[in-house]
């Protein structure tokens, strides 16, 4: 080899090197920085309620709270209807973050009766919250509706609470709300407790869902998503305990439609555990109709290359499996797709699933759609109601601030 080109050779791999260096110096926030959690010290009387579903079935419903830094062994959930009050023992654990502790508690109700209405209060260190009511429906309804949000990830003292409650006085029919990851800006007390202001008189009425989105993690070499995650949303934590892992997973049915949710800010090879959970998930459901929830989008609209390896996990598995309709996030626009190139050409969408990312950030990014995303809308907050009905899945999209629709898609198998 000539002195001319080990020199050349030895330039091109300093450039190289220069330019990594470069590139991993301008990112490394975006890849490894923990804002820091400010101390704090958890309330004395029971908070951040929160009415999800059960590991029991349809008749089944959770409550999680938070209070005080050491677990009450008498700690309880107090259920009454109109001829009966019983109480439920909770289960409570000691979470520590990083610049703080809590004790959280969870409990379960079972066999709750078809279209009934319920009270509760919980009960923690001999204070009991106030109470709280909520309604069961019909498993056997011909319809029911849902409210998708995307994204949330509110500043403090941001509006996403006002809009939540605007898009609920608007959509009286929703049973439940359905979050697409990233309801916290970043796991903190301080940005949790943002989030239950945003939720505060939903939660406790209806049920709430939620899975994973990157900014519910920690960013080291290796991301965490901290137990306290499951711990406000409890209906992980059966199935992490019976699995022996940390994926956040999840699946209910309501009425005749099963919900699937994944936990996508994951490694290759957790993501391949997921897929074998999906897949057994799918094989053995009976609903009619079947719904994906996860925060990466299987086709992004950002960059057509983005969230590959997820793509590549899940999405064969969606597609043999009769899935309608999957709900994501994290690109903070609105838009939806199909497995074609080519962009609906109507409002109704024979080749399922339907793909569709959505937000409700203050947050909005630069998209880069392909000709398969129509609409594309980057430049506000939206919210989707999703009608089920027993043979199509009718998603209406609306612009959170005005109340406008701004898109409807009628999905049929």
């Amino acid at each position: 080899m000539t002195r001319k080109r080990k020199r050349n050779i030895l330039i091109t791999v300093l450039v190289l090197v220069l330019g990594l260096g470069i590139w991993a110096y301008t990112r490394w926030d975006a890849w490894f920085y923990n804002p820091p959690e400010e101390p704090y010290t958890a309330p004395k009387a029971p908070s951040r309620v929160l009415l999800t579903f059960g590991n029991e079935g349809e008749m089944s419903r959770m409550v999680s709270w938070m209070c005080d830094d050491k677990v009450d062994a008498d700690a309880q959930l107090i259920l009454a209807d109109s001829t009966d009050t019983v109480r439920i023992k909770a289960v409570g654990e000691v979470f520590e973050s990083r610049s703080g502790k809590a004790a959280y508690y969870h409990a379960e109700m079972k066999e709750l009766k078809a279209e009934h209405t319920y009270s509760y209060a919980v009960k923690t260190n001999g204070v009991t919250s106030e109470w709280y009511h909520f309604n069961t429906s019909v498993p056997e309804a011909e319809s029911f509706s849902f409210l998708f949000m995307g994204d949330v990830q509110d500043t403090i003292n941001g509006v996403a609470n006002k809009l939540l409650k605007q898009a609920i006085a608007r959509h009286a029919e929703v049973e439940f709300v359905a979050f697409g990851g990233d309801l916290i800006e970043r796991p903190t007390d301080a940005y949790y407790a943002e989030a239950f202001r945003s939720i505060d008189s939903v939660c406790t009425a209806m049920p709430v869902v939620n899975i994973t989105g990157n900014h519910d993690y920690l960013k080291y070499l290796k991301r965490k998503c901290e137990r306290r995650f499951a711990l406000t949303f409890p209906y992980f934590l059966k199935g992490m305990e019976e699995r022996g892992d940390e994926n956040h997973l999840f699946s209910f049915v309501y009425h005749d439609t099963q919900f699937f949710l994944l936990d996508s800010d994951r490694g290759a090879y957790f993501l391949n555990q997921q897929k074998l959970w999906l897949k057994e998930q799918l094989d053995g459901s009976k609903a009619m109709h079947k719904v994906v929830l996860v925060h990466h989008p299987l086709y992004s609209v950002k960059k057509k290359n983005n969230n590959l390896i997820q793509r590549w996990v899940f999405n064969e598995t969606i597609q043999e499996s009769g899935v309608e309709l999957v709900l994501q996030g994290h690109e903070h626009g609105y838009t939806h797709c199909t497995s074609s190139e080519e962009p609906l050409k109507s409002n109704e969408c024979r080749n399922t699933p339907l793909y569709t990312i959505s937000h409700c950030s203050p947050k909005n990014y630069n998209l880069h759609p392909t000709e398969r995303f129509s609409p594309v809308l980057s430049d506000g907050r939206y919210y989707q109601v999703i009608r089920v009905e027993a043979d199509a899945i009718v998603m209406r999209g609306f612009d959170a601030v005005s109340g406008e629709m701004i898109d409807s898609v009628r999905i049929v198998k």
